[in-house]
């Protein structure tokens, strides 16, 4: 893998974060059909707004593996709560087996 440094007008960095995350108890949400790719959809939106560069996302059918590179302004636990909030968010509103369940 070649490393692509990023620059802004002060810094120069490479930051790279691996997260893996499930829905809460587990459930196998990425069973139902189509909310595998509208998160992977929304969370590319919300990457571009961020400035945050996708490297590669996946999803099983209770849990999902990112890899980003991220600018040193957003700590790790920010960029959870952004990308989580706002997938979940919308997905709760598209998908009516989501809206049943208490949280995702």
């Amino acid at each position: 893998m070649e490393n692509n440094y990023r620059y802004t007008n002060t810094t120069v960095f490479f930051i790279n974060y691996h997260f893996v995350f499930c829905p809460r108890y587990r459930r196998k949400i990425f069973l139902i059909q189509g909310v595998e790719k509208r998160l992977k959809e929304l969370t590319q939106i919300k990457c571009k707004e961020l400035k945050i560069e996708i490297i590669a996302i996946e999803c099983d059918k209770d849990h999902v593996h990112m890899f980003l590179n991220c600018p040193p302004t957003l700590s790790p636990s920010d960029i959870m709560q952004k990308l989580k909030g706002y997938t979940s968010k919308i997905l709760r509103e598209e998908f009516f087996e989501l809206r049943k369940m208490p949280s995702l």
